[in-house]
């Protein structure tokens, strides 16, 4: 009980953190991902009519949805982290009576709050494109809450883990974002040669789009089911890899 108050206050300044500068947090992203429903709406809708009987504009949805929403918490807890360290502030954070997975989660809880928003903001901003009617409702938010969760977690450890600001926007540039753009979003993995259809597998972020998609639309690529228990694996495995590099990571303790 003595480390719930602490708990509480990390977890509500994480929050307030985002929230306070929403105009800087939030709506440029929902700007943007109105462009890429335009852009490759309009651009690849007239060439693509339809994916899997589901028009074009439709299916990019969620997964636009979804690879906002990674970005975001992956973002949001990877600086927070970072911003600590640099800062000093991340000090009073250790001394408080939190055990290490207490302070993990609550960095990692607060970037997953915001990908939520971020991922809720795109599907409103895109259903006046498409009139989305939501199949799953309730395993859609599942999915968005544990996706978010799984990048906000490996936020929180590139951010325990980084030594430089160069690393945190390497990591965002050069993985994170490549990895959202190839996870699906835009195409089915059936239109993949074999190769690029094995690497597709392969890769985190298709998962949670693919059960997004089936949430939203009622299709998939695989099925849906045991996709969520990799969501779920891939959530465990996020939060131990925060928890262990909040526990190890350099610079974090004198």
């Amino acid at each position: 009980m003595l480390a719930d108050r602490p708990f509480r206050t990390l977890l509500k300044r994480e929050i307030l953190r985002f929230m306070r500068v929403w105009m800087q947090t939030v709506v440029p992203t929902l700007g943007t991902s109105v462009l890429y429903l335009v852009v490759f709406g309009l651009a690849l809708g007239s060439r693509i009519r339809e994916v899997s009987g589901v028009p074009y504009l439709e299916y990019i949805l969620p997964g636009i949805a979804l690879m906002n929403l990674v970005t975001g918490a992956h973002m949001n807890s990877s600086w927070s982290v970072f911003d600590a360290k640099r800062e000093r502030y991340i000090d009073e954070v250790l001394i408080s009576p939190m055990s290490d997975l207490q302070i993990a989660l609550a960095y990692t809880l607060g970037g997953t709050l915001r990908g939520m928003l971020m991922g809720t903001g795109v599907l409103l901003v895109g259903v006046p494109f498409v009139g989305l009617h939501i199949e799953h409702p309730l395993l859609l938010v599942l999915i968005g809450a544990l996706s978010a969760f799984i990048f906000s977690a490996l936020g929180t450890a590139a951010g325990a883990l980084a030594t430089r600001i160069d690393h945190i926007s390497l990591l965002t540039n050069v993985v994170i974002q490549p990895l959202a753009f190839l996870g699906g979003v835009f195409y089915s993995v059936d239109m993949l040669p074999q190769a690029l259809k094995v690497a597709t597998m392969l890769n985190p972020i298709f998962h949670t789009v693919d059960a997004a998609r089936y949430a939203t639309l009622g299709i998939s690529d695989l099925n849906p089911y045991p996709t969520v228990g990799i969501v779920f694996l891939l959530a465990a495995l996020a939060l131990g890899a925060a928890w262990l590099a909040i526990s190890k990571g350099p610079n974090l303790r004198y």
